[in-house]
């Protein structure tokens, strides 16, 4: 028991004394954005973000330190990342906004039919996990509301029952069946932004091939494949071709 418990705080204690750390990494980062010395805090922030002891207001932060400094491509990636953990923040909408417009880069978007758009949105609307443990909630309701309708005495009480169980399955088998689709649009579309000042687009992965259209830092681009050190990448405009791997960073 004495080596289970030595075990038990020999994995929490670590965790716990890094935690401690980076509150104070964070109130440091803070107090140095604060005061406009907007490197120093990039530099506590990553620091941070090098634990694993990421959330949406750290991305934030750093985004936001980023975009003091008018270094577009960091600051876009990491509103990304801060939008991929809270998608509906207002202050991070707003803020990269503003961080989107200082782009070079005006590509316009391919029209989406309403089914399209409106799958996309259902697709997107929560993570795998959430829907996954809203079919376990559902289908822990189906059984409850099971088990009291075939004990259930009266007519109404049945039929309310029946009603319940049978709206809670198909819920259920709804929310497990987006897991799956949710997980595999997320395996299916990988994006990354660009992360140099100036890139030619090939039309084949070598340098040899023809240069295609030029794209500028803060990009992003949908990742179809790679092949040895290039990446195949889309445009929402429809524009295909491929960058060198070190040029571009995934999400």
């Amino acid at each position: 028991m004495k080596k289970l418990i030595f075990s038990f705080l020999s994995v929490l204690l670590p965790l716990f004394v890094v935690a401690q750390q980076n509150e104070v990494l964070f109130s440091q980062a803070n107090e140095a954005y604060n005061k406009g010395d907007y490197a120093k805090s990039i530099e506590l922030y990553e620091t941070i973000e090098k634990t694993g002891n990421v959330s949406a207001n750290l991305y934030f932060n750093l985004a936001n330190s980023y975009y003091k400094m008018q270094k577009v491509a960091p600051s876009i990636y990491n509103y990304e990342k801060a939008l991929e953990l809270t998608p509906n923040d207002k202050d991070i909408q707003t803020n990269y906004s503003f961080a989107k417009s200082t782009r070079i880069d005006k590509i316009d978007v391919l029209p989406q039919g309403f089914l399209s758009r409106l799958y996309k949105k259902l697709i997107t609307l929560f993570k795998v996990d959430t829907w996954a443990w809203l079919s376990v909630g559902l289908m822990f309701m189906f059984a409850i509301c099971f088990v009291v309708f075939y004990r259930a005495v009266s007519s109404a009480q049945r039929k309310m029952f029946f009603a319940g169980w049978t709206f809670s399955l198909f819920l259920s088998v709804f929310c497990m069946l987006f897991a799956f689709l949710t997980a595999s649009y997320t395996v299916n579309n990988r994006f990354g932004i660009v992360y140099v000042s100036e890139i030619k687009v090939q039309s084949e992965p070598n340098l040899r091939s023809e240069k295609l259209f030029t794209l500028h830092e803060g990009t992003k681009v949908k990742l179809l494949e790679e092949v040895d050190n290039w990446k195949k990448i889309k445009l929402t405009d429809g524009k295909v071709g491929w960058l060198p791997k070190k040029q571009v960073k995934e999400l």
